[in-house]
């Protein structure tokens, strides 16, 4: 993806996560990858009135007609205000694609897909795999470090010094002065509206304690968690340079969370290995340190449904 084929992608996001009713945490857009941290409640959606629904409509196709429905947002408002005979069945086929991240993730990656083919005339598929999805407990140390994580991508790839200088992040957008991408940004630090307070302890997350550029030397990986800011900020007690190595962890697991978090989870339906007494393993980095103390996860390699 170039610049503007990103700038499509992240107005597309944004679209369809207000129609589903997912608040967008924060992303990252990169020439050949991307990811996308949302928050969910399916209740939202399960319990969404007529005006709610009307409002989520709009939001996606905005004064044009869908075709899967064939109405604008105006015929939609009138048949759901009048309980037309045909008003239940669109309810129903407009909240089946809400609350749910496949639903989600395949429109935005085939309305993506539609852009780019009409934009370059080509024809065909767009995206070469299936995406993944991890569940992150809500609220915790470890929806804080797999935001930073993933707002860290283009300084890991040595696309910039800084995370906060890359416009296709939610905090390289946030510090930019977008209000959708500073709400998440509040969001992830447990807040529900935005403060500069909370933008700057979520900054403290990416900084080292080495300055400002975001990308420090290489450091022996087994002595880094021993590091910490020196900003004042409490509760960042975590070395940036351990987010600058890949965690596999954070994009190919299953559940990340606390211990007790996973275990409550999975167990009682004897999820991802538990019925075999398998337990969460550390969240390791490559270079032989583990986050232990921020987050733990059920490999993938256990057994169990998705």
């Amino acid at each position: 993806m170039d610049e503007e084929a990103m700038k499509a992608m992240r107005h597309i996001m944004r679209s369809q996560a207000a129609f589903a009713g997912m608040e967008v945490l924060t992303y990252c857009f990169m020439a050949n990858h991307f990811h996308i941290f949302v928050r969910l409640d399916p209740k939202e959606t399960e319990n969404l009135d007529d005006a709610g629904l009307v409002a989520r409509f709009r939001a996606l196709y905005g004064g044009t007609r869908c075709a899967s429905v064939g109405l604008d947002a105006d015929d939609l408002e009138e048949i759901l205000t009048k309980n037309r005979d045909s008003a239940e069945g669109i309810r129903r086929r407009l909240k089946a694609r809400m609350g749910d991240v496949s639903v989600f993730m395949r429109e935005v990656k085939t309305r993506f897909t539609l852009w780019y083919n009409q934009k370059h005339g080509t024809v065909g598929t767009f995206w070469a795999e299936r995406f993944r999805s991890v569940i992150v407990e809500a609220d915790t140390e470890a929806q804080r470090m797999v935001a930073a994580y993933i707002d860290l991508n283009p300084v890991r790839a040595g696309l910039v010094e800084d995370a906060g200088a890359y416009g296709f992040s939610g905090f390289g957008e946030a510090c930019a002065g977008s209000s959708a991408a500073r709400r998440g940004i509040a969001r992830i630090e447990g807040k529900m509206t935005w403060a500069a307070k909370w933008h700057e302890r979520y900054r403290a997350r990416l900084c080292s304690r080495m300055g400002p550029g975001m990308r420090p030397p290489q450091v022996d990986q087994k002595n880094a968690s021993a590091t910490t800011h020196e900003d004042g900020v409490g509760g960042v007690a975590v070395e940036v340079s351990g987010l600058l190595s890949k965690i596999r962890a954070f994009s190919e697991s299953w559940v990340v969370g606390s211990v007790a978090w996973v275990a409550s989870f999975c167990a009682p339906n004897g999820w991802l290995g538990y019925k075999k007494g398998r337990k969460a393993q550390p969240v390791a980095l490559d270079g032989g340190a583990d986050l232990s103390t921020v987050a733990t996860v059920v490999k993938r390699r256990c057994e169990g449904p998705r």
